[in-house]
């Protein structure tokens, strides 16, 4: 979808290309004049004004009015005197320029672009870009989809289905997070839906569990790795540490993370444990560790074959939560809630009034809360119980996943 450049061009383009041909950018267009491929920015703009894949920077060239327009001002750079891009961008929109440069060379060689690149940063490519490229050309998406088709009631490859489950209900959630909605009727994906803390933390988690249980090492290493996916403050202090220590939150972050552990527990007695082990890192609170266990018990009881009565009866008995409660009370009131005692029981909740993945995950984003965290532990619990996950829901999460998430994923197959 490239219709948002037309209309934010219509004003600023020509401002654009007179500020170049006079060798100095003045005011803020960088993102729809020169856009780059998603994935490099977080904030708003970044990701309204930026270019879906190759085949989006293809339709972007060929368009009658956004092709010209941007090769008119890349000759309108090769026109400018010094090949110093800092003395006509700054330092910030340098780096931007090398991205977009890269972007449409990747698509048309031996262009304009080229000759941009050649100019400004001797030939050298933004990294970046061309990792994430590299990443939507992978044939990774495609195998995972085919593993998970052929489950066949085999534990296996549910287990990467359940993990996949919970990062679907991140992904989906994570603009509604900011754009709250009570429709069901919800755009499943818009441009800036993304993956986010949820989807980082439980990679960690899972990576922790197949590599030892270093629940610290490997949340510092995966938040480090993606350090701009929308951590809460604390986290965001906890993970930067040389030696963190818990500090007594009662947040949902625990509960969001967990999906790995009841996928690949061996026993309900396991899953308590190392739902508790993976809670205490950070979120040493009782109300943490509960809602961490209780996640990740529904999950395991829901992947072993237990009927929604079951699952219901086990979470009430175990962990006090009032799940007699019907969805249609409780959302019209509901509004943002993180803590682990205020959103877990509202996602299990979803889960037990849904009839599939897709339904699940849209009872929860509707709840109007911190979508994307319900969503994820809905969609983990959805995921291992209803065993499938709608292949439009698999493409579309997987097109925005970056090739190292997606490897861990796999590799619990």
């Amino acid at each position: 979808m490239i219709e948002q450049f037309l209309q934010v061009q219509r004003e600023a383009y020509n401002r654009a290309l007179e500020e170049i041909e006079s060798g100095r950018k003045r005011t803020h267009w960088m993102w729809y004049i020169f856009p780059q491929i998603k994935g490099l920015g977080f904030s708003m703009n970044s990701i309204f004004y930026s270019i879906k894949d190759a085949e989006e920077a293809k339709e972007y060239l060929e368009h009658p009015l956004l092709g010209p327009r941007l090769r008119e001002i890349s000759y309108a750079l090769l026109a400018l005197k010094t090949d110093n891009p800092s003395d006509v961008f700054g330092s910030t929109d340098t780096m931007k320029l090398r991205s977009c440069m890269t972007l449409f060379d990747y698509v048309e060689s031996k262009s304009v672009f080229d000759k941009v690149l050649m100019k400004f940063f001797g030939g050298k490519r933004d990294e970046m870009t061309l990792k994430i490229l590299a990443d939507q050309s992978s044939p990774i998406n495609n195998l995972l989809i085919e593993r998970l088709k052929t489950t066949d009631n085999k534990l296996l490859n549910k287990r990467s289905l359940v993990l996949i489950g919970a990062i679907c209900g991140d992904i989906i959630g994570s603009w509604y997070e900011f754009c709250s909605t009570k429709r069901l009727d919800f755009e499943l994906f818009t441009d800036q839906s993304r993956f986010t803390d949820d989807t980082v933390c439980s990679i960690a988690v899972a990576d922790a569990l197949m590599n030892g249980n270093d629940f610290v090492g490997k949340l510092k290493y995966w938040c480090r790795k993606y350090p701009k996916a929308g951590y809460g403050g604390n986290f965001n202090w906890w993970f930067r540490q040389d030696n963190p220590q818990p500090y007594n939150s009662w947040g949902n972050g625990s509960a969001m993370r967990v999906s790995a552990v009841g996928a690949l527990a061996k026993s309900t007695e396991e899953t308590l444990a190392l739902a508790e082990k993976s809670a205490i890192v950070s979120h040493n609170h009782p109300e943490a560790i509960k809602g961490a266990q209780a996640t990740a018990l529904a999950i395991y009881v829901a992947l072993h074959g237990s009927s929604k009565k079951e699952i219901k009866a086990q979470i009430e008995n175990r962990f006090g939560y009032d799940l007699n409660r019907k969805y249609a009370d409780i959302q019209p009131r509901y509004t943002v809630d993180v803590s682990c005692q205020g959103s877990v029981p509202e996602a299990i909740v979803a889960f037990l009034e849904s009839y599939d993945y897709e339904s699940a995950v849209r009872l929860a984003v509707a709840y109007g809360g911190d979508s994307d965290t319900q969503a994820a532990i809905t969609g983990g619990i959805a995921a291992a119980y209803y065993g499938e996950i709608p292949d439009y829901i698999l493409k579309e999460c997987l097109s925005r996943l970056p090739l190292d998430i997606k490897e861990l994923i796999a590799k619990l197959n």
